[in-house]
């Protein structure tokens, strides 16, 4: 049955199909070795990845040794590395068990690429999966966090979550399959420790049938986050629109959302702004015009009756060249160049997106960059020269914006803020023979 249980599951959540090679996360516990004795009874072509952390002196060389054993005897392949776990953490900052993790799935994913392979299986059951919902309702979270382990994260599988640790071990006994104990799993220090030995068990003195339970509940929850998702996704594009890294968002609209922080939260988190800072928007809302907040990927600001939301700048010091009219760098956006008499050039277009220069004052290499405080340039029509910062206040351009916009420089001298002015003293005048004429796409600044 717990064959047949295996393939379904397989079938059922799409996790990998016939002719697919499958790479076999193997510690040499029982989970991992079940699992594998259920790939190898199904004819998958697999192998076995096995992780040596050296955390637990001679028992981590037996556990090694075991794989090396097991993936003989099933003839399978067999990769194994040997991780300085401790070398990780002080470098990061992370606890062991973070540190493992990620050292872990970091290996694998290098495994996949390297040998073709077109999915990482690990031996998540279903206690695992009631394990994670109750630790993240201990320390807080969404419904998100409330759905358990998924079956499938991008290439990682997980094929054993429709059974129970108490179904593996019986199958694991069935079959006489040897596996080894890892004893720190007994110790009650750790969280999940404690909730695996202490509180799972309180449950089943309630409720029998608790991990069946559970695992229904997790599934509810999860088509109901599902549903959530779908409602919250189109509720984005309707408030967002389509921004292409720019978005304008009527604060009239949001404020019918109710319960408007929930709202708030699922809206602007996939943004990188955490809780705190989406229960922040809030207040952002009622502020006057500027007021703003940063997360690691993106920038929102209030401008008037709007927030504004962009990604940010990854660096103010990006720097592209236009070493002559026909020698051009690779740009962060479209451009076209182009050199013409000013007889055949006729009405000067008043396009902001295009810029009409005088060929003659302008001296190569040009420049491309984001704007620096102190930049200053002579307004087109203007004697005086004028601080940037002063002409986008003026201009009333918005903060995210002015973040954006990239200027156009022959050395120290700004010839174009592009996509809004031309510096006076590279106008077109009367003695103008040869134009150089510049044309960016509208979502370039």
């Amino acid at each position: 049955m717990m064959l047949d249980s295996f393939r379904a599951f397989l079938q059922q959540e799409n996790l990998c199909k016939t002719g697919d090679r499958i790479l076999l996360a193997v510690s040499g516990g029982v989970d991992s070795v079940v699992m594998s004795h259920l790939f190898y009874n199904t004819g998958y072509n697999c192998a076995m990845a096995h992780c040596n952390f050296q955390l637990r002196g001679d028992d981590s060389e037996a556990d090694e040794a075991f794989v090396r054993a097991l993936a003989a005897s099933m003839e399978m392949p067999v990769y194994v590395e040997q991780f300085e776990v401790h070398e990780t953490v002080r470098e990061k900052g992370l606890s062991v068990q973070m540190a493992a993790r990620d050292l872990r799935y970091a290996w694998f994913e290098e495994l996949r690429l390297k040998h073709s392979f077109d999915a990482v299986a690990t031996a998540h059951n279903s206690n695992d999966s009631i394990e994670t919902f109750l630790l993240n309702l201990a320390r807080g979270t969404g419904l998100r966090g409330l759905c358990g382990i998924p079956s499938r994260n991008d290439h990682i599988i997980r094929p054993l979550l429709f059974a129970s640790r108490p179904e593996i071990e019986r199958y694991a006994s069935e079959y006489h399959l040897n596996f080894r104990e890892d004893l720190s799993n007994r110790e009650t220090k750790y969280r999940r420790n404690r909730i695996r030995h202490r509180v799972i068990p309180e449950m089943e003195q309630v409720n029998p049938g608790f991990v069946e339970t559970m695992v229904q509940n997790m599934e509810r929850l999860t088509g109901a986050y599902a549903i959530f998702r779908q409602a919250v996704d189109r509720s984005r594009e309707e408030l967002f629109g389509n921004g292409a890294g720019r978005w304008n968002i009527e604060i009239s609209s949001l404020r019918k959302l109710t319960p408007l922080r929930t709202w708030l939260y699922e809206l602007f988190s996939p943004f990188g702004f955490t809780r705190m800072q989406c229960e922040g928007i809030e207040r952002i809302m009622d502020a006057e015009t500027g007021r703003q907040s940063i997360s690691t990927t993106h920038q929102l600001f209030k401008d008037r009756e709007k927030l504004i939301l962009v990604e940010s700048v990854t660096s103010g010091f990006e720097r592209y060249y236009l070493d002559s009219p026909e020698n051009i760098s690779q740009l962060p956006f479209p451009m076209d160049v182009e050199v013409v008499e000013r007889e055949g050039l006729g009405e000067i277009p008043e396009d902001p997106l295009t810029a009409c220069l005088d060929l003659d004052q302008i001296q190569f290499p040009l420049t491309i960059r984001h704007w620096l405080h102190g930049d200053y340039f002579y307004p087109l029509g203007m004697e005086q020269m004028k601080k940037l910062s002063d002409f986008f206040v003026d201009e009333k351009v918005p903060l995210p914006e002015k973040e954006r916009i990239w200027i156009l420089a022959a050395g120290k001298r700004i010839v174009w803020i592009m996509g809004h002015r031309i510096d006076h003293r590279f106008r077109i005048t009367e003695r103008t023979g040869k134009v150089l004429l510049l044309r960016i796409q509208s979502e370039a600044p």
